[in-house]
């Protein structure tokens, strides 16, 4: 069975970086975790190859994330949504809501935390995720 793929998306390439680096090591062999810098390159690779979890921070600059959202909402339900926001308000949260946004977090938080609800996520719908 092959490992679950979860997928990040950062426009900010250190940022991303250093998440996709903390969880690969904290997920150690559990998943297979991927950078791409932008909601239409996800979008692509989601449509390309199976995913099963996408993490984006649809910050207000980005409207492409929270269409991204509502893309895999719809079209790859399959695909699991986790926002990691630094833009964390109670409009975001509601507009998440809206979308169907089950996994919520906000920044600042520990990557330790991440990394235990990535592998909730896991563990929660088996192997792979969806």
């Amino acid at each position: 069975m092959s490992l679950p793929q979860i997928l990040i998306v950062d426009t900010d390439p250190a940022a991303a970086l250093v998440t996709q680096h903390g969880l690969q090591r904290l997920l150690d062999t559990k998943a297979e975790v991927t950078v791409v810098p932008s909601a239409t390159t996800a979008w692509l690779r989601c449509l390309r190859e199976h995913v099963d979890l996408v993490i984006i921070d649809p910050s207000p600059m980005n409207s492409a994330a929270t269409a991204l959202i509502k893309a895999l909402h719809v079209d790859r339900p399959h695909t699991a949504v986790l926002v990691l926001t630094a833009y964390d308000t109670p409009r975001l949260r509601s507009e998440m809501r809206a979308l169907g946004v089950e996994h919520y977090l906000a920044k600042p938080i520990d990557l330790d935390e991440i990394s235990r609800q990535v592998g909730l996520l896991i563990d929660q719908v088996g192997q792979p995720i969806s």
